[in-house]
């Protein structure tokens, strides 16, 4: 018999096991992309980098939305609880499993402007002098506002329709300390983002090229943070090596690693095993 609270049915965690939310980042041209277009097909592939998709121009399955040209006020369309009227869309389409976000730091850039611009016309951003080059509390609470919930609200719609959510986003600059060492990297989100939107996904993932293999981390390691999996078991590795064949599209990718962990209830599965690298 279905049990009910507050006209929410009551589950085991194992019941819950539906799809997976991913925030995978690392510095630009290391292959996220590429990495992301191995999810589980269909994509609908959200994109705010100019020129964001061509790494994947021959992968099939894949539509893309492109919001890269699109003026900075696309911001505000993410900030509804349904954004672009994606979830009748999604509806429509029960082929698309996996939608891809590329990137939240573009995202963000136009949010920064956009945020800039609406502050001028409230007394506080007047009061502050707010200008791109000088955005403020006003222009950065914008920014960070609506970033926010751009995260929440396709998590929810995704979430609800039980599609899987992939969020792309570049690596900053080393945060260092008065004597020029690295302390730590991070992701080029800016302010509290950093903090406030990894909390909200399930897996938080870095990707390094080295110019000799792909490193994937699913734990903190390498002075780079945050990172976190409950897909993969993280006690004894903190990455492994990503073998894959872009050209011809050959090696395992998100796709087959989210199969295995459903089929094991959700249960943390092993990296993979033909890639582990020893932890640093």
């Amino acid at each position: 018999m279905e049990v009910t609270l507050g006209g929410v049915a009551l589950e085991t965690p194992s019941q819950r096991i539906k799809r997976f939310s991913l925030l995978l980042w690392g510095p630009s041209g290391c292959g996220k992309t590429t990495l992301a277009a191995t999810a589980p097909k269909n994509l609908l592939w959200l994109n705010f980098d100019p020129d964001g998709t061509d790494a994947v121009a021959n992968v099939d399955g894949i539509e893309v939305l492109d919001f890269a040209k699109q003026p900075a006020s696309i911001a505000e369309k993410f900030k509804e609880e349904n954004p672009i009227r994606i979830k009748q869309f999604l509806i429509d389409r029960p082929d698309i499993k996996t939608v891809v976000f590329d990137s939240l730091t573009t995202f963000g850039e136009k949010a920064l402007y956009h945020g800039v611009k609406v502050a001028q016309g409230t007394n506080k951003g007047k009061k502050e002098g707010v200008t791109i080059e000088s955005p403020g509390y006003s222009g950065f609470g914008n920014k960070n506002t609506w970033t926010q919930l751009c995260v929440s609200n396709l998590l929810q719609v995704t979430g609800e329709l039980e599609r899987n959510m992939i969020f792309i986003a570049h690596e900053d600059k080393p945060e260092k300390d008065s004597n020029g060492i690295v302390l730590y990297i991070s992701i080029m989100l800016g302010s509290s983002l950093n903090e406030q939107v990894p909390v909200k996904l399930s897996e938080i993932w870095n990707m390094t090229d080295t110019g000799k293999e792909r490193r994937i981390a699913v734990r903190n390691c390498r002075a780079r943070k945050p990172m976190k999996s409950r897909m993969f078991i993280t006690s004894e590795e903190s990455e492994f090596i990503w073998h894959y064949d872009a050209d011809k599209q050959e090696g395992e990718g998100i796709a087959q690693w989210y199969e295995r962990w459903s089929q094991n209830g959700g249960k943390k599965i092993d990296l993979p095993a033909s890639t582990k690298k020893s932890k640093k």
